[in-house]
C-alpha cells in the first residue's frame, strides 16, 4: 500500500465515521422533539383544541376544492336522534402541577363537534 491508498481509505473511514455520528444525533434529536412536542400538547388543551380546529379548516378547504359536498343538513335531518344524545363526563382525575382549573374533555369535544356541524352548515 502506497500513501494514495492509505490516504483515500483514511478519508472514507472518516467520512463513515461522520455519517454514522451525524445519524446518531439526528436520532437523538427526533426522539427529544418527539417527545417534547407530545408533552407540549398533553399539557395544554387550548392549543390541542386549536390544532385540532386548524387541521379540520384545512381538511374542509381541500375537500371543498376537490369535489363538491353532498347536503349534509338533509342527511341530517334524516336521521332521527336516540333518546340519550349526552355522553357520561369523564371520571378521569388528572394531576398537573399549575393546573388552575380542570379541563372537561366531553365540553371540549361538544364544541369541535359544534365548529364542525356548524362549517358543513355554511357550505
Amino acid at each position: 500500500m502506497n500513501f494514495a491508498n492509505t490516504y483515500s481509505e483514511e478519508v472514507l473511514q472518516s467520512r463513515r465515521d461522520r455519517s454514522r455520528r451525524a445519524f446518531f444525533w439526528a436520532r437523538v434529536l427526533s426522539f427529544v422533539l418527539m417527545i417534547t412536542f407530545a408533552a407540549t400538547l398533553r399539557a395544554d388543551p387550548k392549543l390541542r383544541n386549536l390544532l385540532m380546529e386548524s387541521g379540520m379548516d384545512a381538511i374542509a378547504a381541500i375537500a371543498r376544492v376537490r369535489d363538491p359536498q353532498p347536503d349534509l343538513a338533509a342527511l341530517a335531518a334524516s336521521v332521527k336522534p336516540e333518546a340519550s344524545t349526552t355522553l357520561p363526563t369523564s371520571r378521569i382525575k388528572v394531576n398537573r402541577f399549575g393546573a388552575t382549573a380542570p379541563t372537561d374533555a366531553q365540553s371540549i369535544t361538544q364544541g369541535s363537534g359544534d365548529s364542525l356541524s356548524a362549517q358543513t352548515r355554511d357550505q
